[in-house]
């Protein structure tokens, strides 16, 4: 049989896209490497540390030969694998083999295990001294490594796996259309494959913000706890935390990925009270729901980010209050929510893009999502015709996003 490579049968930009997907899926920084650990693609989301060890000579030698170790370990095993790098930071690798061949892997992690390695990062910093890099500038880019859980480890993992699947198809794919001198078929089938891997990238993206609430929001809540615990005798301290218990046990529940809207209304009522606590009683919410839609099924943390962009980015840049209002009815068979806030609006350059595909989920605080994120989730339950339909916006003024899905609430198969 001719010999190949994984370079030779996955053209390197789709291997590229594959993997800036993942990376903005599960906030991981990824790369792919071939059978000896030499990278085939650019590196997505890499921390500066590790950037940093890999550009000194003795540094970058030393992670082709662990992401070699791992991804032949992987490919033995049949299963993604978890290690310690050389320099002591959790690797997980799922490896890439095609008719019994190892051809690469594809590789995520550069971060710690909550619980486990706050004890060892004595440990590991001492790994990297022997390095003829800046170890000062080392040092502070360590500080910024981040602790995740086991259970965030271990979906990453599982995902991983996935997209190492979806690369050995499209790779048997290319071999099969190469005997057959069909061309054409195989870019038709390679476009196909790439809707399929978007579809499951937006499931599988769920199901890992699920098993996480970001470490900002968790931090701020309990900032606020802090302070009330400090200022007064417990009721309102109590109401926080109760606030913050509904809104974890919303996140993790809700593992099939829909819910009713009065499930996310009810998440978002605890989820104001304690941004209220937070900004001393500067947000105004109110909701007209009719009674009709409440039961309706939408996908779980549909309207949460919107609310959330309203407080990050029109809100808390200034010292103002802010009314913010759902209101929700059944009009021909559709259901229409709108999301209105006075906050400080969004320039016209920026809503252009919003729902265009542009990348609006880096400074997201809680939940990771943006409001392209929330569009593409919707058309993909209920059809293109449906998601965020409509953004009006006026600087100073404020911003309304209307949300429109199906009245009966039908998924699409």
């Amino acid at each position: 049989m001719t010999i190949f490579t994984l370079r030779n049968i996955v053209n390197v930009e789709v291997l590229q896209e594959i993997q800036e997907r993942f990376s903005d899926a599960t906030g991981f920084a990824v790369i792919i490497a071939d059978e000896q650990g030499i990278p085939v693609t650019r590196p997505s989301n890499f921390t500066n540390f590790c950037t940093q060890i890999r550009l000194s000579e003795q540094g970058s030698q030393c992670c082709i030969a662990s992401d070699r170790k791992v991804g032949l370990n992987a490919a033995e095993q049949g299963k993604p694998v978890i290690h310690y790098c050389h320099s002591g930071l959790i690797d997980i690798a799922a490896s890439i083999v095609l008719d019994g061949r190892h051809l690469g892997s594809v590789l995520c992690g550069q971060v710690l295990l909550q619980g486990h390695d706050e004890e060892r990062l004595e440990q590991i910093r001492e790994k990297s001294k022997q390095l003829p890099i800046d170890q000062e500038l080392l040092q502070l880019y360590f500080e910024k490594i981040k602790f995740i859980s086991q259970k965030q480890i271990e979906a990453a993992a599982q995902m991983l796996q996935m997209v190492a699947n979806y690369i050995i198809k499209v790779g048997a794919n290319y071999l099969a259309q190469e005997e057959l001198h069909e061309k054409n078929q195989k870019l038709m089938e390679e476009l196909q494959n790439r809707v399929e891997l978007e579809k499951l990238l937006q499931e599988t993206q769920l199901k890992v913000l699920q098993s996480q609430i970001n470490p900002h929001f968790l931090f701020n809540t309990l900032n606020t706890i802090a302070r009330l615990a400090y200022l007064e005798n417990a009721e309102q301290t109590q109401n926080v935390t109760y606030s913050l218990a509904k809104i974890m046990r919303y996140s993790l529940r809700n593992t099939d990925g829909m819910v009713t809207l009065k499930e996310e209304l009810d998440y978002i009522t605890h989820y104001l009270n304690i941004q209220q606590n937070r900004f001393h009683n500067r947000i105004c919410f109110e909701q007209e729901i009719e009674a009709d839609v409440e039961a309706i099924k939408i996908p779980i943390f549909t309207i949460q980010p919107i609310i959330e962009n309203a407080i990050i980015h029109g809100f808390e840049p200034q010292d103002s209050k802010v009314d913010i209002k759902i209101s929700g009815s059944l009009k021909e068979n559709k259901v229409f929510i709108e999301v209105s806030d006075t906050g400080e609006g969004i320039p016209e350059e920026r809503l252009s893009t919003i729902l265009s595909g542009g990348r609006t989920t880096k400074n997201s605080h809680t939940t990771g999502m943006g409001m392209t994120n929330v569009h593409k989730r919707l058309q993909h339950y209920f059809g293109i015709e449906y998601g965020i339909t409509g953004i009006e916006s006026k600087i100073g003024v404020g911003t309304v996003v209307q949300i429109t899905i199906p009245g009966s609430g039908g998924v699409l198969n």
